[in-house]
This record gives structure tokens, C-alpha cells and sequence, in this order.
């Protein structure tokens, strides 16, 4: 397959823009300096030609002393070292100093002169001497100090986006620890096969553990916490009912700025729509124990008593994506699906702490109106690794913080499936699927009809994944991968009645008429989301026959399962927490 613009990672593209821009500035400015000597040659009465001469050597010598430019952008996404960019900086702007300095020599006679590279360099040596000795180390100073703070302070960048900041490794380290020694960071509950009677946590530390855990009850124990989180385990008195040991390890892409040691524990043998209360943490080598704050969380229905969730994608960490966040979780889900585009680290290890920043908020934005802790359920996005069809290795964070299976003890973080069904009761099957981020659209089709042909007893058949089979706009660097969901899984979806798409990646609002091979049918899959959970875009809109409404509207999708009369109801939120959009099917 020959290689196209989606081959290229994000940390390429960002590379190659800032390359382009570097080059557009200084093009710029040797166009200026280009017709400032070719005017100034004309207006003494010299002829263009050696206006255009002296106009060309003045923009060569731009070019030259801003190439350090190019050096530097290349330190500042990893491609070389910083301490090479500094040595290269140095020599460039240094050789091309000397340069413009330099001065033809006088010569006593002309046996001296033995050719143009032995003038040229007489010429360097002799600028050098008439611009003086003491004002040549000076500038030779400036260029060391200045091509060190620079290439230092700029290297191995993290281009954050949705909102658009940036880091570099000095400045992430002047903040100091993203996850502080003697805290537990970064809490999260993840839905594994059936949230009726299971449950996976994980958390992060910095402080290496000799072991991690999690104890739970129908009980809440928060008070035994009120004199702190940490202590020595021979002070410890265990108040909850059951306990898990964890499974733990270290992130090695991010351990040249500080240790990250991520825990999880499968927490199985629950009872269905019962209330938990949980508390996670680590014992130290030294016999001190770090806990994280109590918080508790639902199991599933397992008897057809009615449920709901809330679904988007795009996420990222925009104010108005915080705002959709907080009225999501004011209509009490029971779980939660984000279609991918989570953090936006976009495949730089660097930016781990947008993960960190994304795991804060969720924790404290998602806390339903009762207390509740919202577990997840999500798919893998492009923007959760370079691209698409990006190698497992440039999914920095997502596998590794991420498991929706039980036993995954054996395996590593990285090589985590993409593909993953949950069962909420007995009425509901959803199946979770990789839009070509990593794994091909066609080589997971096997694993869908398996899947579906299993459950096709279930009368809700849901399906998460990042791109869109029927978007309502049009990408041109997209149309290869959603073609391809289209041809391989629709097919799926019509033969299992599959009942809800999510859809996302788009960044703007649809939901689809009910569709049979693209067309019409009361029987059909709706397709819904495009996916703007916070992220917005200026996309132009297309109105296309399969298309019952669309929009840019930022919004959550709110579904509403209930098995006793076969009901699936849909109500789509936006920033203001008003309802602009619904929908309701009653299953046969």
C-alpha cells in the first residue's frame, strides 16, 4: 500500500509545520534583505545586476545564521539531542559571524596570496582582528549561552491540543511531579466483560510499591481516613470486608522526568446493583502505606431493571468540554463511553501530563449528584497515538492506563487488546472496536461476528468506536479508513440488528436515519455522536441522505436502556444542559 498523509505521526506533522514555519520567517526576512541591497545598489547609480550580486549575499547570510532555527526545532521534538543541537547552534552561528565579518586581507606582496580558500580564510581572520579580540570572545560567549538556554529549555516538546499548549521537558520538570511521592494519583474505573458483577480500578504513584490493593465493602469506612492517607502499615486496622491484591509497573517512556508506578486490580464475585465503597493503594518498602480517598460506584442490573449512560467522544480539556462533563454526570449514568480522542497526547510520551490532567478531571467533574464514581468504557482515537495506522509502539499512554478485560495479568500493558464487549445485564451487549488506529478495519471483523453471533440472543446491541461510518461532513485524508468500517462492518451491524452506532472524531453532531446498507429501514441502525465532547471545528457541514439531523453542537449523549418494554431512549445534551436532540425505538 503506497504511503499516504495519514502515515505520518502527529509528532512528524508538528515537526515538519514548525520546520515550515521556521522556513517561512526566514525567507521572509531574506526577501527583505534581498531588495534592501538591491535598492540601495540601484540608488548609487550601480546596475542591477551587482544590486541583485549584493542583494543575493545579504540573503544568503540570513539563510545561513538562521538555520540554528532548524537545529533547534529538531531538539525540540527529540529528533537529536539537545547537547548536539547546542554544539550544531554554536558552530553555525559562529562560522556564519565570521562570515559576515570578514575583511580582505592587505597583502605585501602578492606572492602571499596562494588561492581563493587561502584568501577566504585570511579574510575570517582578519574581520575577526579588526572587529577585536576582546568583542570576538564576547560574541563567541553570546552564541554558547544563548544556543544552550535555548536548546535546553526547548527540548522534547509536548504539543497539547483542545486547548493548545506547550511544554518542554525543563518546563514540565520546573513544576515539579506530576504525581507527587507519597500520593495516589490518577484513580479510574474501567468496565470489564459484565459490570453486573465486576469491576476493574487502577491508580498511579510515584513511590515504588512492594505491593498494591484495593479493599472494598457495602459499607462505607471514609472515616477511618480522617486523620490521613498515609501510615505505617502496623498502624493500619483493615475495616473493609473484601480486599484484591493489585498487579503494578512502571512506565519506562516517561522515567527521565519522574517514576510512575500504574496499579490495577480486577475486582470480581460483586452482586448485581449493589453500592461499593472502595479505597486503592500501595505499601512502601519501608512498611508505609499510601491510600487514595474512599469512593464508591454501582454494579449493574442483572434483572432488567431499567439503566443509563452517557456517551461522546473528542474530549480533551476545554472549559466547555468541563461543562458537558459536569451536566452528564448530573443525570446519574451508570457508566460512561468516550468514543476515543481522550487526553490528546497525540503520541508524544512527553505529554503524560495531559493523561494527569484528564485523570483530575474526571475524577472531580464526574461525581454524580449522589456520590457516585463513574466507571468507563472507551475506545482507542488517533489522537491517542501518531495517527492512524500508527504501530502499537506509538500508543504512548492509552493501553497501559486503560484495561477493560479481566485477567490481564501476563500481559504486557502495551499489547492490551483494542477490542473489547461488555454486558450490562442480560438484555445488552456493546462491542468496542479499533478504527484502524492500530489494528486493520478488516482484521477485527472475525472477532465482531463472533461476538454478536454469541449475544444475538440480546435485544440492545451497542457498538463504540472512534471514526464514522456515516459522517456528516467530508475529509479527504479520512475517506480511505471510513470507507473501509463501512464496506467490512456495516455489513456486520445489518446482519446482528446492531441498534446503536457511536459514533465520533469529527467534532460535530448527527444522528442518522435508521440505516440498512446506507439505506432507510425501521429495522435499521441508527449512527449517532461525530463526536464534539468539548472539542469544536469549523468543518463544513454536508447534508446527506442518510441524515436525519446535524449540527456543530457540542454535546453528550444520554441513552436510556429498558428491558421490560424493549425501549431504547436517546436524548443529546448540549453546553447549556438543555435537550435538542431526541430519539426513542422500541425494539421488537
Amino acid at each position: 500500500m503506497s504511503a499516504t498523509f495519514n502515515d505520518i505521526s502527529f509528532r512528524h506533522l508538528f515537526f515538519l509545520a514548525s520546520l515550515g514555519i521556521c522556513l517561512a520567517i526566514i525567507v521572509a526576512v531574506m526577501i527583505g534583505f534581498f531588495l534592501y541591497g538591491f535598492i540601495k545598489y540601484v540608488k548609487r547609480g550601480l546596475s542591477k545586476k551587482d544590486g541583485a550580486r549584493y542583494g543575493g549575499y545579504l540573503a544568503w547570510e540570513v539563510f545561513w545564521v538562521g538555520t540554528p532555527l532548524f537545529v533547534l526545532m529538531a531538539s525540540a521534538f527529540n529528533q537529536i539531542h539537545w547537547a548536539l543541537a547546542w554544539v550544531l547552534m554554536v558552530i553555525i552561528l559562529q562560522s556564519g559571524f565570521m562570515n559576515i565579518m570578514k575583511r580582505s586581507p592587505d597583502y605585501k606582496n602578492d606572492l602571499k596570496f596562494k588561492g581563493k580558500i587561502d584568501n577566504y580564510f585570511r579574510s575570517l581572520i582578519n574581520g575577526l582582528s579588526k572587529f577585536g579580540k576582546r568583542n570576538s570572545i564576547l560574541v563567541f560567549i553570546a552564541f554558547v549561552i544563548g544556543s544552550f538556554i535555548s536548546s535546553f529549555m526547548m527540548y522534547d516538546l509536548c504539543i497539547g491540543i483542545h486547548p493548545f499548549r506547550v511544554s518542554s521537558r525543563y518546563s514540565r520538570k520546573s513544576l515539579g511531579e506530576s504525581c507527587p511521592s507519597g500520593e495516589i494519583c490518577n484513580f479510574i474505573l474501567t468496565v470489564p466483560e459484565n459490570l453486573s458483577n465486576s469491576i476493574i480500578v487502577g491508580w498511579h504513584s510515584n513511590d515504588e510499591p512492594i505491593g498494591s490493593f484495593a479493599y472494598y465493602d457495602t459499607t462505607s469506612h471514609s472515616d477511618y481516613f480522617k486523620d490521613g492517607l498515609v501510615m505505617k502499615i502496623e498502624n493500619f486496622k483493615n475495616l473493609y470486608g473484601f480486599s484484591v491484591n493489585g498487579t503494578y509497573f512502571e512506565m519506562d517512556n516517561i522515567r527521565q522526568e519522574e517514576q510512575r508506578y500504574v496499579s490495577w486490580a480486577d475486582i470480581t464475585g460483586l452482586t448485581p446493583s449493589t453500592v461499593y465503597y472502595i479505597v486503592v493503594g500501595i505499601e512502601k518498602s519501608d512498611g508505609e502505606l499510601i491510600f487514595y480517598p474512599e469512593r464508591k460506584f454501582r454494579t449493574a442490573p442483572s434483572d432488567g431493571t431499567p439503566y443509563n449512560f452517557i456517551t461522546g467522544g473528542d474530549m480533551g480539556m476545554t472549559g466547555t468540554g468541563e461543562s458537558l462533563s459536569i451536566n452528564a454526570a448530573m443525570v446519574e449514568p451508570l457508566f460512561v463511553m468516550l468514543g476515543g480522542d481522550v487526553a490528546y497526547d497525540s503520541g508524544f510520551d512527553s505529554c503524560y501530563r495531559c493523561w494527569d490532567e484528564w485523570f483530575n478531571r474526571w475524577d472531580t467533574t464526574f461525581i454524580t449528584p449522589l456520590g457516585f464514581s463513574l466507571p468507563i468504557i472507551t475506545t482507542i482515537g488517533n489522537h491517542e497515538a501518531g495517527g492512524w495506522k500508527s504501530s502499537r509502539g506509538s500508543v504512548q499512554f492509552y493501553t497501559s492506563y486503560l484495561p477493560f478485560q479481566l485477567g490481564l495479568q501476563n500481559i504486557a500493558p502495551n499489547d492490551r487488546p483494542l477490542q473489547h464487549s461488555h454486558t450490562i445485564g442480560n438484555e445488552t451487549i456493546i462491542i468496542v472496536m479499533d478504527s484502524w488506529v492500530v489494528d486493520q478495519i478488516p482484521d477485527q471483523v472475525s472477532w465482531m461476528e463472533q461476538v454478536l453471533s454469541d449475544n444475538n440472543n440480546k435485544t440492545f446491541k451497542f457498538a463504540l468506536y472512534h471514526i464514522a461510518l456515516y459522517p456528516c461532513t467530508k475529509i479527504s485524508m479520512d475517506v480511505e479508513i471510513s470507507s473501509l468500517a463501512k464496506e467490512f462492518w456495516g455489513p456486520v451491524f445489518d446482519k446482528y440488528n446492531l441498534t446503536v452506532g457511536y459514533e465520533n472524531h469529527y467534532h460535530l453532531y448527527k444522528r442518522s436515519k435508521q440505516l440498512v446498507n446506507g439505506l432507510e429501514h425501521p429495522n435499521g441502525t441508527l449512527y449517532i455522536g461525530d463526536g464534539s465532547w468539548g472539542v469544536e471545528t469549523t468543518m463544513k457541514l454536508r447534508d446527506y441522505d442518510y441524515l436525519e439531523v446535524y449540527g456543530r453542537i457540542q454535546h453528550v449523549i444520554h441513552s436510556m436502556v429498558n428491558s421490560h418494554n424493549s425501549t431504547v431512549n436517546i436524548e443529546t445534551i448540549n453546553i447549556d444542559n438543555e435537550i435538542f436532540d431526541s430519539w426513542e425505538r422500541k425494539l421488537k
